[in-house]
């Protein structure tokens, strides 16, 4: 051939992409066959995942918790393999499944792992002589059998709580009380002694009657003749409130202890559980003056729900003599200036009282165990505010972890963290303060503070068992309820 025809020869690039496809087309193939396979193991192996996942599940429902761990490990493998028998595309006798049940840091606490190996069948990767994929996965999970607990519930009864519900029920009281020192109350404050008071002046008399005055305001001379003998003594402002159907906060939560112990009643007999959770309740209010101190409203018991139906009668807002004067006797039919002052929310003598033993004993696991006892939980509902007595001065602030105050407190303890370090879990329903800016009061002590409250509960409470119910309060049984469920959570799981 001569140089010429070779050159045109090799210089002829006519065919090339024919040639390169002849080449490349098989790789292509194969790649493509290759993606489908892969594709087609990754759908088998979300399966394969969501059967191990049911598994571990079924190993943890209620009925499980009861049963004993080799039960339910039959019960982990059965589902798995009822779920993946007739899956497709696996290949036949390849699967492997291993399912361990074991106890948690608690009697109640149950953590199943289940773990799966297997193949899947190829179609075009067989040409490659790969004729199977493998593919494993790993579900694990943990629950709590629902426990036995004594819930302590500390009801904050001080006059703040004593507040309306709602805004316009702070409206309605406010322009029902235009005669008195503030120009309109919105606070249902409870007081013994009410004639000739500028915190009640205006209030008509327990017959219905206006009073008169021996001068208009803002004359300082009040007289005696506010209310005659005849028309009986003058209301206060809790009465006033009850007479215009006005619902107070404390009222919403007297209902709401009721829809939380029917809860309770209800989950403690449920037949969902093989062995239902045991729970008793034993009920306090605040009523945190010198000479008083907290009361136990109803002692605990299990037959919790009856209790409270007679013992919610004696729940009310915490009884002043007067205006910053405590009542000495429980009659409130005197006061007294010992220790001294207003002294309305004292944190430091409830918590006090109650981080005691004799009060809540040391918690159990709250299992059926011979020997165990029932885990022990305090709920608190507070709008958070402490209003004590210090070395001869008032001290109003938001709580600084209950009983841990700042500028001179009369006690220093941190009744939280001693609860706790007990072992006792405090639960708490934050009740927010509805702003009151006509009242020179709530300007001067609550707004100011009123940031600070919401952080300082929430760092009392057990981690998780802290719940804001906000600005309105015209539920507080459904939030008493969410905060229940979380302190008694029969499990929970994990992957």
């Amino acid at each position: 051939m001569s140089p010429l025809r070779l050159d045109r020869l090799l210089g002829n690039r006519r065919g090339n992409v024919s040639m390169m496809y002849a080449l490349v087309a098989p790789i292509l193939v194969f790649g493509a066959g290759a993606a489908i396979d892969y594709g087609r193991a990754a759908q088998i192996h979300t399966k394969l995942n969501a059967a191990a996942d049911a598994a571990a599940l079924a190993a943890l429902t209620p009925a499980m918790l009861q049963q004993d761990s080799s039960v339910a490990q039959a019960a982990a493998l059965n589902m798995f393999n009822g779920l993946t028998q007739n899956l497709p595309g696996l290949t036949a006798g390849a699967t492997q499944v291993t399912v361990n049940v074991t106890v948690g840091a608690t009697p109640l606490t149950r953590n199943v792992e289940v773990s799966y190996s297997t193949s899947v069948n190829t179609i075009f990767a067989q040409v490659l002589h790969v004729s199977t994929l493998p593919v494993s996965g790993v579900s694990e999970a943990s629950a709590q059998a629902p426990p036995n607990i004594d819930f302590y519930v500390l009801l904050d009864n001080s006059p703040s709580m004593a507040l309306p519900a709602t805004q316009a029920g702070i409206t309605q009281m406010q322009n029902l009380t235009t005669k008195e020192i503030t120009g309109g109350c919105a606070f249902a404050c409870h007081q013994a002694s009410t004639n000739a008071n500028s915190d009640t002046e205006g209030n008509p008399c327990t017959d219905g009657t206006t009073p008169t005055l021996s001068a208009p305001p803002p004359s300082t001379t009040k007289g005696s003749d506010y209310c005659s003998t005849k028309h009986g003594t003058q209301i206060d402002n809790y009465q006033l409130a009850r007479n215009n159907g006005i619902t107070l906060r404390l009222d919403e939560l007297n209902s709401g202890i009721s829809t939380l112990l029917q809860t309770a009643s209800t989950t403690s007999t449920s037949t969902t559980f093989a062995t239902p959770p045991k729970y008793r309740f034993s009920i306090y209010s605040m009523d945190s003056l010198w000479s008083i101190g907290l009361t136990q409203l109803m002692a605990l018991t299990s037959s919790y729900t009856s209790g409270w139906t007679t013992a919610s009668g004696n729940f009310g807002v915490m009884e002043m003599y007067s205006n910053n004067n405590d009542c000495a006797n429980s009659t409130c039919s005197s006061s007294t200036t010992t220790p001294g002052g207003d002294v309305a929310t004292n944190y430091d003598d409830s918590l006090g009282k109650l981080s005691e033993a004799s009060y809540i004993p040391n918690p159990g696991n709250g299992t059926n165990q011979p020997g165990d006892t029932a885990q022990e939980v305090l709920f608190i509902i507070t709008d958070g505010t402490e209003d004590e007595e210090s070395a001869g001065s008032r001290i109003q602030q938001a709580i600084n972890d209950l009983g841990s105050a700042p500028g001179g407190n009369s006690n220093s303890t941190n009744w939280c963290t001693a609860i706790k370090n007990r072992g006792i879990k405090i639960a708490i329903l934050y009740t927010d303060y509805l702003a009151v800016p006509t009242n020179s009061w709530y300007e001067s002590w609550i707004a100011p503070i009123q940031s600070d409250i919401g952080p300082a509960l929430q760092a009392c409470a057990t981690p998780g068992l802290f719940y804001d119910a906000g600005l309105d309060s015209s539920n507080l049984g459904a939030d008493l309820v969410k905060l229940f469920n979380a302190a008694s959570q029969s499990g929970y799981l994990t992957q």
